[in-house]
């Protein structure tokens, strides 16, 4: 018999999408980020986590697309904050980043960028210390 997963993934939304078209130039390459934070409720069990996405472009890093997933997990139980395993920062990433991908493609190519903008696959695992880090406690 199989022991249930410590954790499962909700829903996921998104709520902010920022186009700016008048600042994109094709010239320049985009710079790509990512910046994911957290809150963690211990009496409902459970993970709000919040992934921005933003490409920016030139010396100004003039923002040209920037957009706002938040996603939510459940705990089976309810756990200190200091006691998430550690395999859930770089997991619940990995679970929301394909979605941030498909709707960052959609969405720029809906907009009819001339050039939409295709995520590649990428290992966020480095990003897993900034999600801890920007953790906190409700």
């Amino acid at each position: 018999m199989s022991t249930p997963a410590a954790f499962a993934f909700k829903s996921y939304t998104f709520t902010n999408v920022e186009i700016n078209m008048g600042d994109f130039s094709e010239a320049s390459p985009l710079d790509l980020s990512f910046t994911p934070s957290g809150i963690y409720d211990k009496s409902m069990k459970t993970f709000f986590l919040r992934f921005v996405f933003t490409a920016t472009q030139g010396e100004e890093n003039a923002t040209i697309v920037k957009i706002v997933c938040n996603a939510t997990f459940e705990f089976k139980e309810s756990l200190n904050v200091d006691a998430i395993p550690e395999y859930f920062y770089p997991n619940s990433l990995a679970i929301v980043f394909p979605y941030v991908r498909a709707f960052v493609s959609s969405v720029t190519l809906q907009a009819n960028m001339v050039v939409p903008i295709l995520i590649p696959t990428l290992n966020l695992t480095g990003l897993q210390s900034t999600l801890k880090a920007n953790t906190e406690l409700r």
